[in-house]
């Protein structure tokens, strides 16, 4: 029985030594609270990797072999399991509705009758390289990667500015001037700058819900809480909810917003839903007319506007081709609503105007992006 037994033994063992493929199961502990990718057959000596993605209002904390980098570079040698642990992020996840944590978006915006959004922490940026050296990839919509990587600015103020000049497939720095539709679906690249209007998002229609909506197609890094945000979480205004949420909402303290330089730049402060006139006393609010400089708010002024739920959209300027025209002077903020074969609608505000309007889609404008409140 035991020279049967160690025949066995010896042959399990002689079997694993040729085995030339090994399987690697890569799981989360909970597929609400976050996503992975890298799994699958691979020849011995095959490196690979591996990447957990909490979802908004959670965390990564390790796998299950203790194991800390969310993204994480495996040396097939045999068959072998792999799970992302994930939690919930504390004090509510940061930038989960009524959360704690350093994300600003926690108060609610209404964009029509029925529905209420927050909004992402900064305005949307890319870079290839992730603003080094080394070309990146990152999951889209589908279970697939893409080049790159998307990001929201670490401060609501920051922006680009000139270096948008820069915008090709190879540049290591970051951009953050966009054509429509530019989310990388269906060869729609961020880095696209082509003057010919109907090269922009699917060409007849409005992108809502469709993956050339950058928030639907992307995984996108969040700065201030410093997790990944799977594609999905975040989506695009539309031009009636842009409309509405400056003309038309009702906020507890009668303003929606006002023009500020805040820290040096200029820009639109909206204000929350629920926003109360005693944290700070905002000039000329609701008035399309008013200046930049109606409102000078210092950076230490700001975090008391921030930790309120307000929301700043810097005045980044536009891009033409490969240069770049009113940064300082006017914002352009991209809606997710077709006008024609030439034109989309977007936000457009100068010290002097607010007006959601429509103009040519292979302009480079702002993206902020917003998700549900519920």
């Amino acid at each position: 029985m035991k020279k049967v037994f160690f025949l066995m033994l010896a042959s399990l063992l002689v079997f694993t030594a040729c085995k030339k493929e090994f399987t690697i199961t890569v799981k989360s502990n909970n597929e609400e609270w976050g996503s992975v990718i890298g799994g699958g057959t691979f020849a011995k000596g095959t490196e690979i990797e591996i990447k957990a993605s909490p979802k908004a209002g959670y965390k990564f904390t390790k796998w299950d072999d203790d194991n800390t980098d969310n993204q994480r570079t495996i040396v097939v040698k045999k068959d072998a399991s792999y799970t992302a642990i994930f939690e919930k992020a504390s004090g509510g996840g940061g930038d989960e509705p009524g959360g704690g944590g350093d994300d600003p978006v926690q108060e609610e915006f209404s964009v029509s009758n029925t529905t209420k959004v927050l909004f992402s922490p900064g305005n949307l940026q890319w870079s290839a390289t992730n603003g080094g050296n080394s070309a990146t990839t990152h999951t889209v919509a589908g279970g697939g990667t893409a080049e790159g990587t998307w990001r929201f600015a670490p401060n609501q103020w920051d922006t680009i500015g000139a270096n948008n000049e820069n915008i090709s497939s190879t540049y290591s720095g970051w951009i953050d001037l966009f054509g429509w539709g530019t989310s990388g679906y269906n060869s729609k690249y961020p880095y696209m700058t082509s003057t010919t209007n109907s090269d922009y998002g699917n060409g007849t229609n409005n992108i809502s819900g469709t993956n050339y909506d950058w928030g639907v197609y992307n995984e996108i890094y969040n700065s201030k809480t410093q997790t990944t945000d799977a594609p999905g979480t975040w989506r695009t205004l539309t031009k009636d909810e842009w409309n509405y949420l400056i003309n038309s909402r009702t906020t507890s303290s009668g303003i929606r917003y006002a023009k500020a330089t805040v820290n040096g730049v200029a820009g639109l402060i909206l204000v929350p839903d629920s926003w109360s006139t005693s944290t700070y006393n905002l000039n000329s609010t609701n008035t399309t007319g008013a200046s930049y400089t109606t409102n000078v708010i210092t950076s230490a002024q700001w975090t008391t506007l921030e930790n309120a739920g307000c929301v700043f959209l810097p005045a980044a300027g536009y891009r033409y081709g490969t240069s770049v025209y009113n940064v300082g002077s006017g914002g352009g903020y991209w809606s997710a609503t077709y006008h024609s074969s030439y034109y989309a609608y977007y936000l457009y505000f100068l010290s002097g105007d607010v007006n959601a309007t429509d103009y040519y889609r292979y302009y480079g404008r702002s993206v902020r992006l917003v998700r549900s409140a519920e």
